[in-house]
């Protein structure tokens, strides 16, 4: 069977629309792009680049590197394919395979056996070209009518024996391809028990995590090699200011630093609690055998809380997603630094700030675990935030270490009064800090939150 135009473009419609692709929507659009690009032998155009910023709407500055949503997506797509197969698409004459380390799909015929000529036709067939196209007659010569006979039962049987083989491979074959992956399952499954309820809802399938980096705007020296327009917004010191930047920072700087200027800047830096933490998370997910995708603050869109678990990294003064999730939250960031309780419970303060020493340096900062829905409910939000970044890294920290994560674990079913943990809650967290770094952690209080749908 020779496949046209029209034989791909109808199977590739069967597929998007079939139940295994229902609500898959990033996932269809990615198939019909490669499968029309396939099909209109339109290769060049098959690329990990085209397909980011085409299809995922990523932005022109797209890094394979940083960014691995093709390579998760079409991990995901190969996973589908095989459920179609393996389920409403096991009688389709037409396959769709997307190869491992490939983004181009391959079209090819499922051949069926038998064909048009029966056994009983193809023997009868045989013995006319014997005799120089003659027909062959039986009536006068039993003998060989019973071999005859013989000869077309022998070949029935080796076809049934040929088409039950083929059966039995196919049935092999996706029995191997539900095994694998009820294997996959009931391993990520354990992992994430063994974690905790904190880390079911991103370890309990194979649907990769965003991790979100926070972009807070500060302000840095200016160097030789910014350009006019950078120079035209900078500020500058007065003397007296830029005297105290030098002696605060003495020879602290490896390089020679203009003090005297500072500029603006919104996209190239991040706390240390903030970067620490990404080291905590990455470091949980690499021994779950997990893999994450990793995004600025600033570059996320509403269509990546759509369509992903996510982590943020950093309150509301430096990630400006944590706050825009539709749930009621009872512990909430201030416009006076200081995180506020709409709900306090017995013996909980209604508001907590931090603390300085006479020299203002921080020791006492407050850590906030905030887990909510995305914007469609469908997925799960972790915001793991401080009031400054050392409260970022010490609530990152009681999420990974195990011994936090049992106290959490067992607050979690104490509020619930079941075995079941709360879907959405915020749990409080007292931090002392010693020279910019968090030593010990308190978990003060945790609030069930209540969605407002599900």
């Amino acid at each position: 069977m020779n496949l046209g135009r029209e034989d791909k473009l109808n199977q590739l419609e069967r597929v998007l629309q079939s139940r295994a692709m229902h609500g898959s929507e990033n996932l269809k659009s990615f198939l019909k792009f490669v499968a029309l690009k396939s099909i209109d032998d339109a290769t060049d155009q098959v690329k990990e680049y085209t397909i980011a910023t085409e299809v995922f709407g990523r932005r022109n500055d797209f890094s394979p590197r940083s960014d691995s949503v093709v390579r998760v997506q079409a991990s995901r797509l190969r996973q589908k394919l095989q459920e179609y197969y393996a389920s409403e698409g096991r009688s389709d004459r037409i396959l769709i395979e997307l190869p491992k380390g490939h983004y181009y799909p391959v079209f090819s015929v499922l051949e069926s056996s038998p064909d048009s000529q029966t056994p009983t036709e193809t023997v009868e067939q045989q013995a006319e070209q014997s005799n120089g196209g003659a027909p062959q007659i039986t009536t006068a010569h039993p003998q060989r009518s019973s071999s005859t006979a013989r000869a077309r039962s022998r070949a029935a049987g080796f076809v049934a024996a040929i088409v039950l083989l083929a059966g039995t491979i196919v049935l092999l074959v996706i029995s191997n391809i539900n095994l694998r992956s009820h294997s996959r399952d009931a391993a990520l499954t354990n992992e994430a028990e063994k974690l905790g309820p904190v880390w079911v809802p991103f370890l309990r399938n194979d649907d990769q995590t965003l991790l979100v980096l926070s972009n807070p705007a500060v302000y840095r020296f200016t160097n030789a090699r910014d350009t006019d327009v950078i120079l035209k917004n900078s500020l500058n010191l007065t003397p007296e200011e830029a005297k105290h930047v030098n002696d605060t920072v003495g020879d602290k700087f490896m390089v020679k630093h203009n003090a005297g200027r500072l500029v603006l800047s919104t996209d190239e830096f991040t706390g240390m609690g903030e970067a620490i933490g990404l080291a905590r998370m990455t470091a949980l997910f690499r021994a779950a055998n997990r893999g994450v995708l990793l995004k600025q603050s600033r570059t996320i869109s509403p269509e990546d809380l759509k369509n992903y678990n996510i982590i943020l990294l950093g309150s509301v003064w430096v990630n400006e997603w944590s706050g825009k999730l539709p749930i009621k939250e009872d512990f909430n960031y201030t416009s006076r630094a200081t995180i506020e309780n709409l709900n306090p419970l017995a013996g909980e303060e209604r508001e907590y700030g931090p603390k300085f020493d006479n020299d203002g340096r921080l020791v006492e900062d407050w850590g906030l675990i905030t887990v909510k829905p995305n914007i469609l409910y469908r997925n799960t939000v972790m915001v793991l935030a401080g009031i400054h970044s050392e409260g970022t890294e010490a609530a990152a920290e009681y999420v990974t270490n195990p011994d936090y994560l049992k106290t959490l674990t067992d607050r979690l079913l104490q509020l619930s009064g079941s075995t079941s943990p709360p879907k959405y809650y915020q749990a409080m967290l007292r931090v002392a800090v010693d020279h910019g770094m968090p030593t010990t952690i308190s978990l003060i209080s945790v609030h069930e939150l209540k969605a407002q749908s599900n």
